[in-house]
């Protein structure tokens, strides 16, 4: 798609850089971030090897590695199709390659303890989705962990995800996601929302708020379908799947 190429070549200066300079402190943003992922994914990491291959595909400039290196992981790869963006993760993680992700994992069977994978899933149309997703349990030890993070189509308020960025293709929803793992060989399917996190007292306050809220948008979806929803709200979601033994 030729489409796609000319838009992962400007990414970052055309697409991510224009998010940032919305941010008054975009540095000071990061930390937080980092703060608020780790208190909220930190119980799907406690297993996990911290001396084990770990990969974050779809790097970009190098966030979530950064996370991975501040719990503690030391063995950390990353690859990315945008050269932008590897160049800047580059200059602190070494292993961080320019590539094809899906191409990449089929390279390396059997090797990762753990892959994230944020914020790519939702590039792919379905039948790349399926690739992807064999690919990265091909790349998984058995036994080895995935997480996902993505845009949730269950949300009200997912609309300005799902349609910011020109490259996104497929939207989920956790019941859709949960289904195309199962169907590429993964198990223990779990879900969290991607919302504010108890780690300062603006958090505090954000979180209280969002949990009334959250209540009112279930009440919402019994009142219109007399039934029960997925409970997963937030405008982004995450997902941790497991490749069996």
């Amino acid at each position: 798609m030729v489409y796609r190429q000319r838009l992962y070549d400007t990414y970052f200066s055309s697409n991510k850089q224009f998010l940032r300079d919305l941010l008054p402190n975009p540095k000071k943003q990061d930390d937080r971030n980092i703060i608020n992922l780790h208190h909220a994914i930190s119980f799907w990491l406690n297993e996990i090897s911290r001396t084990g291959k770990v990969i974050d595909v779809a790097c970009g400039a190098g966030n979530i590695l950064n996370l991975l290196e501040f719990v503690g992981f030391t063995n950390l790869y990353g690859v990315d199709i945008s050269q932008e963006q590897v160049n800047i993760a580059h200059e602190r993680f070494p292993q961080v390659i320019c590539g094809d992700a899906i191409e990449y994992l089929l390279q390396h069977p059997n090797e990762f303890v753990l892959i994230t994978a944020f914020d790519i899933l939702e590039h792919f149309n379905k039948e790349e989705a399926f690739n992807f997703l064999e690919a990265i349990n091909s790349a998984l030890v058995p036994g080895g962990s995935l997480i996902l993070q993505l845009p949730n189509g269950d949300s009200p308020f997912a609309g300005g995800t799902i349609y910011g960025d020109l490259t996104h293709e497929v939207t989920y929803t956790s019941v859709s996601l949960k289904h195309i793992l199962l169907a590429c060989g993964f198990g223990d399917v779990k879900f969290q929302e991607h919302g504010p996190q108890p780690t300062s007292l603006k958090g505090v306050a954000r979180f209280g708020i969002w949990g009334v809220i959250r209540q009112i948008i279930k009440l919402i979806h019994f009142i219109e379908t007399g039934g029960p929803s997925t409970g997963i709200y937030t405008r982004v979601m995450r997902a941790y799947a497991v490749k069996p033994s």
